[in-house]
């Protein structure tokens, strides 16, 4: 059974075709890399996913129930979402918003009102994005990296089957990018379906078990790393092309 799929997904943001029939099943256990140029497709896609924007057309699924049709807890049971635009509404400690990981779970919000495995569940959470040092600072003490590792922590928490992550190591530096992927991977070793966008098309080609590529809409190609980004698509898609020394540089 798939952990999520879309099937001739269809969506119109306004008079824009931001997805033209895209089809695409995550398993139970895979990383999955969507990668694509600004305005592909690609935070659409994985909100269209989780069955937080409406489609025109098609299907989106978690699991074996259509996605739209699940309340907020039975999405967040289902999947863990880790949004590009990552904003929190008042200056709580680290560790509360890590806890809001658990509230699907029927954790009461607050670390304090966490049960004692909760608590243990939520500072696991903040060591493996490498901030447990971080627990008790406000989040506006906070560096823009730091936050984002904390938010991270937020997704890792959650106990749900599939993890979503958009852009997870924007604002990063270049260890705690490295160091993210690499928990991203460990989860999906766990057994969980994990799916990331990025522009990193080198880290993407050295993660992920597949490579989708959306371009205007679109899905140009699903496939393997070493078969998803050929000349064709590097050309056509981002507009580059491989230097002699393998390297790539602008058409």
């Amino acid at each position: 059974m798939s952990a999520a799929k879309l099937i001739n997904a269809h969506v119109r943001l306004g008079t824009r075709e931001a997805l033209r029939d895209v089809s695409v099943a995550i398993a139970p256990g895979e990383r999955v890399a969507l990668i694509g140029p600004n305005g592909a497709g690609k935070s659409t896609a994985l909100r269209a996913l989780l069955g937080l924007t409406p489609l025109a057309s098609g299907q989106a699924r978690l699991g074996d129930r259509p996605a739209h049709v699940l309340s907020a807890g039975e999405r967040g049971r289902c999947a863990s979402y880790l949004p590009q635009r990552r904003e929190a509404a008042w200056a709580m400690p680290a560790r509360d918003l890590v806890a809001l990981g658990l509230y699907a779970w029927g954790a009461g919000r607050g670390f304090n009102r966490l049960s004692p495995d909760q608590r243990r569940a939520v500072a696991a959470a903040l060591e493996k994005a490498d901030a447990g040092h971080l627990a008790e600072r406000p989040l506006d003490q906070l560096s823009g990296g730091e936050e984002a590792r904390v938010h991270l922590a937020r997704a890792l928490v959650s106990k749900a089957g599939l993890l979503i992550a958009d852009e997870p190591a924007a604002e990063l530096d270049l260890r705690h990018q490295m160091d993210t992927m690499d928990v991203l991977a460990g989860e999906a070793a766990s057994g969980r379906a994990v799916v990331i966008s990025t522009h990193d098309l080198a880290a993407a080609q050295i993660w992920a078990d597949r490579i989708v590529v959306l371009h205007r809409g679109a899905l140009i190609v699903d496939d393997a790393p070493g078969a998803a980004l050929g000349d064709t698509v590097l050309r056509e898609v981002f507009g580059l092309k491989r230097s002699a020394s393998g390297g790539l540089q602008r058409v």
